[in-house]
């Protein structure tokens, strides 16, 4: 089944950054970064992150480096319209806008993001109908 994407108005006061706009609309999840503070959202590549101007940017840093991985990605992300705004060996960064939503599912790729986990009403009350039975026992 694929993934619905909720079209939920950013311009809603709830929303005081472009970053949580995009993570509520695309389901990811979102944390502040140690080393300054702003909100990213984070991958097994890399991070999603506010650049300006109402533009975000992926950052793609494998660790381990894999210089390869970049080499690729940075090929991708030239063909479908990303700007490189770093380029290193092993790791780089590219802008984006995230009207987009090709060049968004592109970005959440390449930075290895997953997204929320969201089950089903008959999942949900299997798990509660399990819990109750268990009584707080470990099953």
């Amino acid at each position: 089944m694929r993934q619905k994407i909720h079209s939920r108005s950013c311009a809603s006061p709830h929303f005081r950054e472009e970053i949580e706009c995009f993570a509520a609309q695309y389901r990811l999840k979102t944390r502040v970064s140690d080393e300054d503070g702003t909100k990213i959202i984070p991958g097994r590549f890399g991070q999603l992150y506010e650049y300006g101007d109402g533009r975000l940017a992926v950052m793609v840093m494998p660790d381990p480096p894999r210089q390869n991985y970049w080499g690729f990605t940075r090929a991708k992300l030239l063909a479908a319209g990303f700007v490189v705004v770093q380029n290193g060996d092993g790791e780089g960064a590219a802008t984006f806008h995230p009207a987009n939503p090709q060049r968004a599912k592109i970005a959440i790729r390449a930075a290895g993001v997953k997204g929320k986990r969201v089950i089903s009403p008959e999942q949900r009350d299997r798990q509660i109908a399990r819990l109750r039975a268990s009584a707080g026992r470990a099953v």
